[in-house]
C-alpha cells in the first residue's frame, strides 16, 4: 500500500473520533507530496502512521499548524527516519488488564503470568491495579492504587471479590521495553495519541510500578522462548495449559 493511502486510511478509519489532531495532521500528510517521498523511502513495515507520528513527537515535530509541523519533520527528518527504523509500535495498554481479572481471580493461586508481545510488561501487574466494575470497586491490600481501571459490564460478567496473589511475572518480546528506562518510557508515551489523556496518565501510573518491580521479559520469539518461561515459574504457582505435552499448568497473557 502507497504511504498516501495508508495515511488516509488512517486518518479515516483510526484516529478519526479518537484523536482530533492526529485525523487531521494523517490527511494533510496523505496529500503532502515531499513528505509522502520521504516516508516512502523507508522500508514497508517502517511507513505505518503510527510509527511515524510517534517518532516525530520523540524528535521534536510536535506543532500544531501543519506547516509548522511539515518543517520541523523535514528539518528533523534523519533523526525521525533513525527512530522509525529501530522502533516499533508497542503500545503497552494496562487498561487490558479489566478483561482479564475475572478469569484469573477464579483461578488458584499463587499464578505464574507469562504474556507473548508483552512490551514493557505493563500487563503483568492485575494485582497491582484499582478496579471499578459498575458498582463494584477492587483495591490492592495495601489501598487503591495509581491505576484505576474502569470497565462497564453486560451480561453475567464473574466479578470477582478478590484480585489474585501473583507470584512470578515474565514475558517475551521480538524488541523488550524497560518501564525503568527513560527512553523506553518516552516511547511509549509517544505511541499514546494527542488528546488521550487519561490512557498517558495511566501508562505513567503503570510503568512506575512496573520500575519498582521489574518482570523478566527475554528478547526473541514466542515460539522459541516461551517454554523455558513456562519451565521457570515457580512449582507451586499455578499456570493454565495452552500447548499440548507441557506437563505443568501454563497461562499465558495475551497482549
Amino acid at each position: 500500500m502507497e504511504p498516501a493511502q495508508r495515511f488516509r486510511d488512517f486518518a479515516l478509519l483510526e484516529a478519526r473520533g479518537n484523536s482530533p489532531l492526529y485525523h487531521r495532521r494523517a490527511l494533510d500528510i496523505s496529500v503532502d507530496a515531499e513528505v509522502l517521498a520521504l516516508i516512502a523511502a523507508l522500508p514497508a513495515d517502517k511507513q505505518q502512521p503510527n510509527l511515524i507520528l510517534a517518532a516525530a513527537r520523540v524528535n521534536g515535530a510536535t506543532a500544531v499548524p501543519y506547516s509548522e509541523f511539515r518543517d520541523q519533520l523535514r528539518e528533523n527528518w534523519s533523526a525521525i527516519s533513525a527512530t522509525a527504523l529501530c522502533r516499533r509500535t508497542q503500545t503497552n495498554e494496562a487498561g487490558r488488564a479489566a478483561t482479564l481479572l475475572p478469569v484469573l481471580a477464579r483461578l488458584p493461586g499463587p499464578l505464574s503470568l507469562i504474556e507473548v508481545g508483552a512490551s514493557a510488561g505493563l500487563c503483568l501487574y492485575p494485582d497491582r491495579f484499582s478496579y471499578r466494575y459498575d458498582t463494584a470497586a477492587l483495591d490492592p491490600d495495601d489501598g487503591p492504587s495509581p491505576v484505576v481501571l474502569t470497565c462497564r459490564t453486560t451480561g453475567a460478567v464473574p466479578i470477582p471479590d478478590r484480585l489474585p496473589l501473583v507470584a512470578h511475572r515474565a514475558g517475551v518480546d521480538l524488541n523488550p521495553l524497560d518501564a525503568g528506562d527513560s527512553e523506553d518510557r518516552q516511547w511509549l508515551s509517544a505511541l499514546v495519541w494527542p488528546g488521550q489523556d487519561d490512557r498517558l496518565s495511566r501508562l505513567r501510573s503503570a510503568c512506575e510500578i512496573a520500575a519498582a518491580d521489574p518482570p523478566t521479559i527475554v528478547t526473541g520469539d514466542l515460539n522459541e522462548r516461551v517454554s523455558e518461561l513456562v519451565h521457570a515459574a515457580p512449582r507451586e504457582s499455578t499456570v493454565d495449559k495452552f500447548r499440548k505435552g507441557w506437563q505443568r499448568r501454563k497461562l499465558v497473557l495475551c497482549p
